[in-house]
Order: C-alpha cells, then structure tokens, then sequence
C-alpha cells in the first residue's frame, strides 16, 4: 500500500500535522497533543497496511522520525507521561429535574 508519513511541526505560535499537502490544527495542547494525534494516526493507518511514521521538524528545519509503525512499540513510552498530565473526564451528573424540564420545552 501506500505511504502516511505524518509530519509535526510549529508554523507561527501554533503545533500541526502535515499529511499529503493537508494541514490539521492547531494543536490546543501543543507540540506534544500533535505528536500524540500523529503517532495514534499513524499507527491506525500502519494496520491499514500502510507504511506509516511521524516526524518531527525541528528548529533547524530537519525533519526526523520520532515513531515508525511495526519497528516502534505502540504506544511510545513518551506517550504515558502525557496521559498522566492530561485532565480526566469529568463525571456526568443527573440534571435537576426543574432544569430538565426547561430543556424539553425548547
């Protein structure tokens, strides 16, 4: 099959992916939240049969491979830590039935 080299780099102040002439982003949660998205695409499109990696473009404008589906493990190490920072969900809670009441007449 074909190639999904996903690309991670910074344009102005904001973090995106370059895939196929295709810009996604900004990243909210920065260059880390778009490397997060491109290993977890990359790694969809590598059991697609694709070959499938995620570079990185540094400040000198190199881009370098930073994971590589089949020879890197899923997910990255690096990855873990992120997880551990990210906010959790917040529970859902019953609305109070006057509100509920509110919404269905809407």
């Amino acid at each position: 099959m074909g190639h999904a080299h996903y690309l991670v780099a910074q344009r102005g102040t904001g973090w995106f992916i370059l895939l196929e002439k295709k810009r996604y982003g900004p990243f909210l949660s920065g260059r880390n939240g778009a490397l997060t998205a491109a290993v977890q695409a990359a790694h969809q499109a590598g059991k697609d049969g694709h070959d499938a990696r995620v570079s990185l473009r540094a400040v000198d404008g190199i881009a370098r491979t930073v994971w590589c589906f089949g020879v890197d493990g899923y997910p990255p190490c690096w990855v873990e830590p992120l997880r551990i920072v990210a906010p959790k969900p917040r529970p859902k809670r019953p609305r109070p039935a006057a509100l509920a009441r509110i919404i269905h007449r809407s």
